[in-house]
């Protein structure tokens, strides 16, 4: 009798759940915008999540925005957005992201299931 292989979920799908896990998390327990006060929708990546592997799932890295002011960060530029986040924040958290964004981090499957399993279970 032959063993039932188990399916390997591929690393692109595990990171696209956890990203959402992660996601869906905030929206059930933030409610207003860090920046204008409106209801809140997206976490957003201070330093996207293209830049830094190692920031991705740092909750540190997120800022918690609507849709007008996220729009303000990728859709219609504001350079004065950045300036606000990390006055809002403070020299703390700016050196905090400028002494993690340039470190370097693997793909890892085991550590991404328990991103998901950490954000699906709270």
């Amino acid at each position: 009798m032959k063993k039932a292989k188990k399916k390997v979920i591929p690393i692109g799908k595990l990171k696209a759940t956890a990203d959402r896990a992660m996601q869906d998390f905030f929206r059930r327990i933030k409610t207003h915008c860090e920046l204008c006060g409106e209801p809140y929708q997206v976490a957003h990546h201070f330093i996207w999540k293209s830049q830094s592997n190692y920031l991705r799932y740092d909750e540190k890295d997120l800022i918690f925005i609507c849709n007008k002011c996220h729009s303000k960060f990728h859709a219609f530029p504001d350079p004065t957005y950045p300036i606000k986040v990390a006055k809002l924040r403070g020299p703390e958290w700016v050196d905090y992201i400028e002494n993690h964004k340039r470190l370097l981090k693997s793909d890892n499957r085991k550590e991404l299931e328990k991103i998901i399993a950490h954000y699906e279970t709270q």
